[in-house]
């Protein structure tokens, strides 16, 4: 059986190297037999060891697939089957970080042009998302930051970008994956807090003033 798994990873690495080397060259063409064939053995070779081996993943790259190891579709990707021959190199090559952050307190600082200063948001990270403190509407908000960090920017009528919900969830769930430190997660508020300000000061003067 030992024979079998390593037999069938020397045979995929070689696969996978020759398609990564196509690509790297800008010649890979699905459209061509030989590499469509290179492709189908690669994904044949990989499941066949996920049987033999029973591999553990990051939970990202689970999630990225949208299927299970067990899945025929899985490994339909140069990353996956990466992350199989590095756990047979290492069974904890794939191993998740600790996350670091769970029930840490931070702040975000949001400047309002009503006020002409910053606010200082209390906003701690627990396991289900963000808990907003300290000021007129708070409590319990999902990952994004939703309800209550943007019921609070719509009362003090801040302008903010449209995209910040993304990138705060974006935020929450790095810092679970690649097991961000206390500093690494309040530097990257520090810059979704400045990402705000340079909107809310760039707001229209004028007329438009007495719209918001």
């Amino acid at each position: 059986m030992t024979e079998d798994k390593n037999k069938l990873k020397i045979e995929l690495e070689e696969t996978l190297s020759k398609i990564k080397e196509l690509i790297a060259n800008q010649e890979w063409d699905m459209r061509d037999k030989s590499h469509k064939s290179f492709w189908e053995k690669m994904v044949k070779d990989a499941n066949k060891l996920n049987t033999l081996v029973n591999p553990t993943h990051h939970k990202y790259m689970i999630k990225n697939r949208g299927c299970k190891p067990d899945s025929p579709k899985f490994y339909n990707h140069i990353h996956p089957i990466e992350d199989l021959l590095a756990f047979m190199d290492n069974p904890k090559a794939n191993d998740d970080p600790e996350d670091k952050t769970i029930d840490h307190e931070f702040e975000l600082k949001i400047y309002t042009r009503r006020w002409g200063h910053d606010d200082t948001y209390h906003i701690k990270r627990i396991s289900s998302g963000w808990i907003i403190g300290n000021i007129s509407i708070s409590g319990n908000c999902d990952k994004s930051g939703k309800p209550f960090l943007f019921e609070n920017l719509r009362h003090d009528s801040i302008n903010y970008p449209e995209e910040l919900p993304e990138y705060l969830e974006w935020l929450w769930e790095q810092a679970a994956e690649q097991g961000m430190g206390h500093e690494q997660v309040q530097d990257s508020l520090n810059q979704l807090g400045s990402w705000i300000a340079t909107c809310e000061k760039s707001s229209p003067e004028g007329i438009w003033e007495a719209y918001k």
